[in-house]
């Protein structure tokens, strides 16, 4: 019986680390062409920016080497991954250019920024997850995982009503980002949008666990345990530091934004310890 060999870890970090290279310096090179005629100058002639582009570079190059290092190199997991960094960055082009805007009106506050910045990679990460779950129905299929892409095509509808719970949460992020003192939004109009996303995040939480296995519902209490804990740790260190004048206390939305992470990462280590980050 034939048996795939499988390619090391090591060629395939090295293979998406020098395609991850080309992309940034195309990248890079097209930006800078865009403000500047002399963008090869610019990126040889030794100056602070030229180190802090290597630096960026060298970043860039071991995040997405990393990240796709039981990836194999292949022109279908090429074309996905122009695909989802396409969509991905656009999306945040798009967010990063509102809020430049924004930071010109001197509209939002620094907490307002932090919780900005949370909702908008929730929504991008929400919108490249229901493409990708909707690729696997049509010939474009996204995942290259044939197990994962088999799971996202047979339970299609609970993947969808968790990626739009975590749209709506970060559309609720970057609503509260834009109300408050010296806001754009007025406190009656953020209190009625609030209170719009806070039904619709029940509505889908109530569809979600519904529509979960056994195995999704005790990951979600396991979340909710862990969540608890690094919230008393974290944020209760927070709150006594600040009681007792070591540190200046969070507002109020950064508490909120406090919460998302840390609820995030409690699903990240209860996925982790179950094994289930490893593929």
């Amino acid at each position: 019986m034939a048996h795939e060999k499988s390619v090391p870890a090591w060629r395939n970090f090295a293979a998406w680390s020098a395609v991850g290279a080309t992309l940034y310096c195309l990248a890079v090179g097209a930006a800078i062409a865009l403000v500047n005629q002399n963008a090869i100058g610019v990126i040889v002639r030794p100056s602070k920016a030229t180190a802090e582009l290597g630096l960026a570079l060298i970043l860039f190059m071991a995040v997405i080497g990393f990240g796709n290092r039981k990836r194999r190199v292949s022109f279908a997991t090429f074309r996905n991954f122009l695909i989802q960094n396409a969509v991905g960055i656009v999306t945040l082009l798009f967010v990063m250019w509102g809020f430049g805007g924004l930071a010109r009106m001197s509209a939002v506050s620094f907490s307002g920024w932090i919780a900005a910045v949370t909702g908008g990679t929730l929504v991008v990460l929400a919108i490249l997850g229901s493409l990708a779950t909707a690729s696997t129905r049509t010939n474009l299929d996204l995942v290259d995982d044939e197990v994962a892409a088999e799971e996202m095509r047979e339970r299609g509808q609970l993947f969808f009503c968790g990626f739009s719970w975590m749209a709506a949460y970060g559309l609720l992020l970057l609503e509260l980002s834009l109300s408050g003192p010296g806001g754009l939004l007025s406190p009656m109009a953020a209190v009625a949008g609030a209170l719009i996303l806070i039904l619709v995040l029940t509505l889908l939480g109530i569809a979600t666990w519904r529509l979960s296995d056994e195995l999704g519902r005790t990951l979600s209490r396991e979340s909710g345990s862990i969540a608890f804990h690094l919230i008393l740790v974290i944020g209760g260190g927070w709150a006594i530091l600040a009681h007792l004048g070591f540190v200046a206390a969070p507002a109020p939305l950064g508490w909120l934004t406090l919460f998302t992470v840390l609820m995030f990462a409690a699903s990240f280590i209860a996925l982790g310890r179950r094994k289930l980050l490893t593929r």
